[in-house]
């Protein structure tokens, strides 16, 4: 296979040197194999959410979607699918931009910054997650914000159709509250979302504010719809069936060492999905992994996949596993995220 060294650009930090070695980058390989133009697609579909479509072949694009959680404040990183564009008439006169969704790619709705479960240090109160899990809300803001192509949107007021950007930012400060001790909050939490050409650009920052047990947490998840996947690629070359079913784990044989990820759709497929790759790379390898920290998964690779069930796979970098942090200790979490089509030809894959 050709392998590729990973360039950060400006939207991500390059790789930590104890990190640092060739791998397939497969955000740039599909970079490379598009049809990538400077002009996105986005609207505002009502309050604190939003929809984005990169185009990336013809009228093919990666339709992601942001929204708010139902029970707390935090903009997720909804989702993310592949979907035509169309153009349509506006009822002023003149002409915007529809979306025809093909298929799902991203699990909607599952999280992808960051999930952390807490509980004040020594207070025998129920570990909850940050963010919201189970309807449990945990993560309230303190401002949101959004711009496209740098000027605020002042008001989250619905779109009647999507207009042309060359790209969208959300940013967000928020405190993280534990349902028991809403007045001490456990921590601040700073994060940003970048869509551009490149793709979908993550990057959280926690705080922690008070001395905080955590049972598990977990930074830059990858969650993808079941009946699209079949395999995940590793950035080292490896391979990873990613079809069971039954909640089973898959530990990863290079643990924490891949900065590049793919899964992928093997067999013939409707709608080009047999075609249709999604990337992520993550970003600042060594603090988004917690290179050399205590208190991470222990036992077996801190990057593993979980086989949920017939909806969903799921790539986990478990960063945290049982451990206590203190005050003004902080944790930080980045990547990018890319959907889009590498031609059958080019596929190594299809020969292993």
């Amino acid at each position: 296979m050709n392998n590729q060294t990973i360039p950060y650009d400006a939207n991500g930090a390059r790789a930590s040197e104890s990190a640092a070695q060739e791998q397939t980058d497969y955000v740039q390989l599909l970079k490379d194999h598009n049809e990538i133009p400077d002009t996105l697609y986005a609207k505002v579909t009502g309050d604190r959410i939003a929809e984005v479509l990169v185009p990336f072949k013809g009228n093919r694009c990666a339709h992601y979607g942001f929204g708010k959680n139902r029970n707390d404040d935090f903009i997720l990183f909804r989702n993310g699918a592949v979907s035509d564009l169309e153009p349509v008439a506006l009822s002023t006169g003149g002409q915007g931009f529809a979306a025809v969704k093909r298929f799902d790619v991203l699990m909607p709705w599952s999280n992808k910054e960051y999930a952390i479960c807490v509980s004040p240090a020594e207070s025998g109160y129920k570990h909850q997650w940050l963010p919201e899990h189970n309807q449990v809300g945990t993560v309230f803001a303190g401002t949101q914000r959004l711009y496209f192509d740098d000027t605020e949107i002042a008001e989250w007021a619905p779109d009647e159709a999507f207009r042309p950007v060359q790209s969208i930012r959300i940013e967000q400060r928020m405190l993280g509250i534990h349902p028991d001790d809403p007045s001490a909050p456990v921590a601040e939490i700073d994060c940003s979302h970048t869509v551009d050409r490149n793709g979908v650009h993550v990057r959280s920052a926690i705080r922690w504010l008070r001395p905080v047990s955590i049972a598990a947490g977990y930074g830059m998840m990858f969650p993808v719809v079941g009946s699209f996947v079949d395999k995940l690629a590793t950035g080292h070359g490896n391979l990873y069936e990613a079809t069971a079913t039954d909640r089973s784990k898959t530990n990863l044989i290079e643990d924490d060492r891949s900065e590049s990820y793919a899964f992928i759709h093997t067999p013939e497929g409707p709608d080009g999905q047999h075609e249709t790759i999604a990337a992520m790379n993550v970003h600042d390898i060594a603090a988004t992994f917690r290179y050399g920290q205590e208190g991470r998964r222990r036992n077996n690779s801190v990057v593993w996949i979980e086989h949920r069930n017939e909806a969903i796979q799921k790539l986990y970098p478990q960063v945290y596993d049982n451990h206590t942090v203190l005050p003004g200790e902080t944790y930080e979490a980045s990547g990018t995220y890319f959907i889009g089509e590498l031609p059958i030809a080019k596929q190594w894959w299809r020969q292993q």
